[in-house]
């Protein structure tokens, strides 16, 4: 009930701060005689989030050359390619102070008031939207057949488990596939040895065609026209199949999306992911789902009625994010796609910085493919509210926001730091509104913990850490892989480590 009214709270603030211009609120700050503190918070916040920036973008380097797809040495690096956009930006800025200060400050607070607009606008549609989903829902009744799907390809440190997840769900009605996919480990044994004594089915490919290959094989081996695709890593929730289920009862909807959380949430790393999947993937779903369009059923837990994967043409290998392409391919085709946040799927979150360049890498470029594979769909009023509105505001959101906060806030940092700026006034503005912007993150964090199914507060100790170094950090790396998309640079399937590190329901303690 503390942390409920401590939300209300937090609410009134954000709205008071956006109602109240920034010259109104350094006043007030002044007036409380705390101006000094938001200034040194504000300073070494900013301090703190140009170095993680530095050592992204130099540390990039060094780990692009160890992944399976290394850059050519005559190719300019997307780390080059950046810094000298950067230099260009800190000379520009140079030039300017010393000869156009005017125009120097009319550039900056036009990047400033645009940035302002943006955030403003993306936090008041993702949480009045998110705060307007209801699920309403019915129940099926009889409850139907579901056939879940496990593709797996060299999963043998995590393939067990995964598989007696599912063989514990509380859901009768169900039956198990399990694809190897031309594993080179001990993937398909255990399998084998698990299908023996327990009603599930092996499938056996001898050859690695992909996971969108081995999705289809055990989609068009099942007989229930409900599927659940579960990565071979999930760790599924007893309970979770019966909330995605009764979405079905209504003839329109395609898919349902999962509630994905960090099963592995013993390392700071893990633990900072896991707040990202409940403040930014979870409330952009639960955003989405308002309008019954979800744009990405995410691959660790969704649900889909096998009819429509037909209809749409089964997933493709043509892209690195083969969920969100049949996602966009079933909102095409005029379906509705829901979320379901108490269907609950662990999934293992990478436990290093290495590893997690790898999958973001994937994510962010296999993205970008996907915006361009159905680009036809962007402002086209055929897809009704799904082009007209939500594509856009993915494409808004991923990419050219992503790219314009990056480089505005290069921009506005390299001025707070210009020794020849004489804009030294404006400083504690743009401090002020850095502090703004952080606790305004800070807030929706509190708010996306509060609405979310089985999280506690405590995640919430790590807020600082996530907006300060966490955040910069991935968006430094969403930058530099979606430019390597946009240059072609060439790609391959990056492998990550497993740890099997998720524990059964029964023993998960920090939900």
């Amino acid at each position: 009930m503390r942390f409920k009214r401590s939300i209300v709270v937090v609410l009134i603030i954000i709205i008071s701060l956006i109602l109240f211009p920034s010259e109104l609120m350094i006043h007030f700050i002044n007036f409380l005689n705390i101006y000094p503190i938001v200034y040194w918070i504000s300073h070494i916040s900013a301090i703190i989030s140009v170095l993680t920036v530095i050592i992204t973008l130099f540390w990039y380097g060094n780990a692009r050359k160890r992944f399976s797809s290394p850059i050519k040495k005559k190719t300019f690096s997307s780390v080059k390619i950046i810094l000298t956009i950067i230099t260009i930006l800190g000379i520009i800025q140079v030039i300017l102070s010393l000869f156009a200060q005017e125009l120097l400050y009319q550039v900056t607070s036009i990047l400033f008031i645009t940035l302002s607009v943006f955030f403003g606008f993306r936090t008041f549609v993702n949480l009045s939207t998110s705060l307007l989903f209801r699920p309403n829902i019915k129940e099926f009744e009889p409850p139907p057949s579901v056939s879940i799907i496990i593709p797996a390809y060299n999963e043998g440190k995590v393939i067990e488990k995964t598989i007696r997840s599912v063989l514990e769900l509380s859901y009768s009605q169900k039956e198990i596939f399990v694809v190897d996919d031309g594993s080179k480990d001990d993937t398909l044994k255990i399998a084998k040895l698990m299908e023996t004594n327990n009603p599930i089915r092996v499938i056996s490919k001898k050859k690695n065609g992909g996971k969108w290959g081995a999705l289809n094989k055990g989609i068009k081996s099942s007989k229930s026209d409900i599927i659940v695709c579960i990565d071979a890593d999930t760790v599924l929730d007893k309970d979770a199949i019966q909330p995605l289920v009764r979405h079905f009862i209504d003839s329109k909807v395609g898919a349902v999306a999962g509630n994905i959380k960090v099963g592995n949430r013993d390392k700071l790393l893990t633990k900072l992911q896991a707040l990202e999947y409940i403040s930014k993937l979870n409330i952009q779903r639960r955003s989405e789902a308002f309008f019954r369009k979800v744009t990405v059923v995410p691959g660790p837990l969704g649900a889909f009625r096998k009819s429509i994967i037909k209809e749409v043409g089964f997933y493709t290998g043509d892209t690195f994010a083969e969920d969100a392409d049949l996602t966009l391919k079933i909102l095409r085709a005029g379906y509705k796609i829901k979320y379901e946040p108490k269907s609950i799927g662990y999934t293992e979150a990478p436990i290093s910085i290495f590893d997690l360049t790898k999958q973001r890498y994937r994510w962010y470029r296999g993205l970008l493919q996907v915006i361009i594979k159905h680009k036809g769909m962007i402002f086209n009023p055929k897809y009704g509210t799904t082009g007209l509105f939500l594509i856009p505001w993915v494409s808004l959101n991923g990419l050219i926001f992503t790219w314009f906060n990056f480089f505005a806030g290069v921009w506005t940092f390299i001025l707070i730091f210009n020794p020849f700026s004489g804009f030294l006034i404006y400083i504690r503005i743009y401090f002020f509104w850095f502090f703004f912007f952080l606790i305004i993150e800070i807030a929706i964090s509190m708010y996306a913990v509060y609405v979310d199914v089985r999280e506690k507060p405590k995640i919430l100790f790590y807020l600082i850490v996530y907006k300060l170094f966490y955040g910069y950090m991935i968006n430094t790396i969403r930058i530099l892989s979606q430019l390597e998309q946009y240059l072609k640079y060439p790609m391959k399937w990056e492998v990550i480590k497993r740890t099997s590190a998720i524990p059964i329901y029964k023993e998960l303690q920090y939900v």
